[in-house]
């Protein structure tokens, strides 16, 4: 028997919405029926807590107890990835969400587990946010002169950086994101996913797409 949800969709260009809700439907189609649809456009830049449809969607939530909600993905929750995971983080607290596309969370027929497995992403990657402001970025022995001078450029990100990299470019952050939260060039972001050519495609596709 399907169960009733609402979709929360932020688009930035004219078409995205129609293109978008026949995805939702299509993932819908065997677990959900879709209740309410709303809608942000262009409000990539606006926190969600502050869109008029967010801030409907969940007023609706509440009052109708329903604890199911549709996006079509994680980066369409805010252009800034930390305000996205805020936004997911509180979304956490008392629904489950699924995203239409890169959802890598899993356990769809399992809203607690699914919810803990979303949960356990978001302190992961606060405890990623936490351990990159503490700690600096370490260069190997090998690459220092013999005054202790750094041979050439440092590494840009380290082991933990790079793993949490790839971790939010899974979740569907576009490479302008993720420069951004990492503080590094589109070469570096690069040279990253060339061994990954599924994420590296992805980002070839996208680049051709002006943004907000």
């Amino acid at each position: 028997m399907k169960r009733d949800a609402v979709a929360y969709l932020n688009t930035r260009k004219k078409g995205d919405f129609a293109a978008q809700k026949g995805e939702v439907e299509d993932f819908c189609k065997y677990r959900f029926q879709i209740v309410e649809i709303f809608h942000d456009h262009r409000a990539n830049a606006t926190p969600p807590e502050k869109r008029k449809d967010f801030a409907a969607m969940m007023e609706y939530c509440s009052s109708n107890n329903s604890p199911d909600i549709i996006i079509y993905d994680l980066a369409g929750l805010a252009r800034d990835p930390d305000v996205g995971l805020a936004a997911l983080k509180t979304l956490n607290e008392d629904y489950t969400v699924y995203c239409v596309n890169n959802d890598f969370f899993g356990y769809r027929d399992e809203p607690e587990q699914r919810r803990a497995a979303i949960g356990n992403f978001l302190e992961y990657m606060e405890q990623y946010r936490e351990s990159t402001r503490k700690t600096p970025l370490t260069v190997s022995k090998k690459t220092k002169k013999d005054d202790g001078r750094s041979i050439g450029r440092p590494r840009a990100l380290n082991e933990g950086q790079v793993e949490a990299l790839l971790t939010v470019r899974q979740a569907g952050t576009s490479i302008s994101q993720i420069c951004r939260m990492f503080d590094v060039s589109r070469s570096t972001v690069s040279k990253i996913l060339a061994d990954y050519p599924e994420l590296k495609g992805e980002w070839k596709g996208a680049r051709q797409e002006p943004e907000e």
